[in-house]
């Protein structure tokens, strides 16, 4: 949705609110965004993250506006869903939508973030979706990286998946109701994201279990991989 369109979706309801938050990871400074308004069917709620610090001003500048063209097509994608759900709905209930940025890390230079969309056009629940960005910002052509880009090592897939059952071993109670074998495959992979400590390998609901478990989660020691990794990026599993 463009912003002329935004803003007279918005006017419909006479409510639009922007604001602003602010703070430093790493050296490299984040800025939060947020629009809220309300139309007679639905009510939008979106955040977009601004990144300032970047080495690269020309990438800084073009992640930046990938964010906000991102941010603007979801919302765009979901006033037309809204409008048809609005025909199924009970009276008084509107679809909603809910954007949020979570910032991982910055630091080294490594940016990694989740874009969580949340949805709700009808039906018992609402479905939660994560959108990663994995970017090496000190890269000559910085990119959304994909997991196998991390390793030097062809057999990644294997160790992360054998570290993964480790886990289950260790807690089999809290994983005790998964469906499936919580393993990396070509398709789920880059499902992932990296803090300070960890390589994070996430499912989404219903890959591993029932909705109610929500994501599931397994944190790995980057200090574990460390060895697998490219040289360029040994530096995300420095410890201090």
């Amino acid at each position: 949705m463009t912003r002329h369109k935004m803003a007279a979706a918005a006017a419909a309801s006479a409510l639009i609110f922007i604001s602003g938050c602010a703070g430093m990871l790493g050296g490299i400074s984040t800025s939060i965004e947020t629009e809220e308004f309300e139309t007679d069917y639905s009510t939008v709620y979106a955040e977009k993250i601004v990144f300032k610090g970047i080495e690269n001003k020309d990438y800084e500048s073009e992640l930046n506006l990938s964010v906000e063209s991102d941010v603007d097509a979801a919302v765009a994608e979901f006033d037309g869903l809204a409008q048809e759900a609005a025909e199924l709905l009970p009276e008084g209930v509107k679809s909603s939508f809910r954007i949020t940025q979570d910032v991982k890390r910055t630091k080294d230079g490594f940016i990694s973030f989740i874009e969580e969309h949340y949805i709700y056009v009808g039906g018992a629940h609402g479905n939660t979706s994560w959108f990663p960005r994995n970017i090496d910002t000190l890269s000559a052509e910085p990119h959304d990286l994909a997991l196998s880009e991390l390793f030097s090592d062809d057999g990644y897939r294997e160790t992360i998946n054998r570290l993964i059952d480790e886990e289950v071993e260790k807690d089999p109670e809290k994983y005790s109701e998964l469906w499936a074998e919580p393993h990396i495959t070509e398709d789920t992979e880059n499902n992932y994201y990296i803090t300070d400590e960890d390589l994070v390998i996430f499912f989404p609901p219903y890959t591993l279990s029932y909705y109610a478990k929500g994501f599931i989660e397994f944190n790995i020691r980057l200090t574990e991989i460390e060895g697998m990794l490219k040289d360029e990026y040994k530096r995300i599993a420095a410890v201090g």
